[in-house]
């Protein structure tokens, strides 16, 4: 038991310098966040919070280790635990990885209109767990990973041309930037109202 009180020392400048390298990489997230767009900033605070968990356990665990404990079990039992909880919540996770997809691919954006499983509107928002879309009277949540995984229709420019009259006497559509920009601004309102 003395022996491991003379380790003590050497355990805490472990968990210390994990906790350091933790703060370190989190505000080197937080940087690059502060320059992407706000969805792209939902995957750094994601990246943030997974390396802070992941430190601070591999630190806990070595900071153990260095007082003495034979950690082999613990390691093993990790490894059983994050099996049964990543099956657990594979749907979850299958989510999650779209979003990231979603958020770095860009195959539709806020104020596209889309169809996807029979549902017909706009993007109002898109995060790392769903895409809203809405038309004038409903609003859906759609799960990233059925956007990922499902045939998507975007109606761009060209298709609302082929589907209309001749050239002369067609309405022209709004394009996708301002589509967007107004997707922006009717968010700005709500937020506003919601105030």
């Amino acid at each position: 038991m003395k022996e491991k009180l003379l380790h003590t020392p050497d355990a805490l400048l472990v968990l210390l310098l994990f906790c350091v390298a933790s703060l370190l990489f989190d505000r080197v997230l937080r940087r690059f966040s502060a320059h992407v767009d706000t969805r792209a900033s939902e995957m750094f605070r994601l990246l943030s919070n997974s390396q802070r968990a992941i430190l601070l356990t591999v630190g806990v665990i070595m900071a153990v280790g260095e007082l003495g404990f034979d950690i082999s079990a613990l390691v093993a039992g990790l490894g059983l635990t994050g099996f049964a909880l990543g099956f657990a919540m594979k749907d979850a996770i299958s989510n999650l990885i779209a979003g990231v997809m979603i958020v770095v691919y860009k195959p539709c954006e806020i104020g596209d209109r889309i169809e996807i499983l029979g549902v017909q509107g706009e993007i109002i928002d898109v995060n790392l767990r769903y895409i809203t879309v809405s038309d004038k009277l409903d609003r859906w949540l759609i799960p990233n990973s059925k956007i990922i995984n499902s045939q998507l229709r975007i109606f761009g420019h060209e298709e609302i041309e082929a589907d209309s009259e001749p050239a002369a006497e067609k309405p022209t559509a709004p394009s996708r930037s301002a589509r967007k920009k107004a997707a922006q601004k009717s968010k700005a309102r709500a937020r506003k109202n919601a105030s």
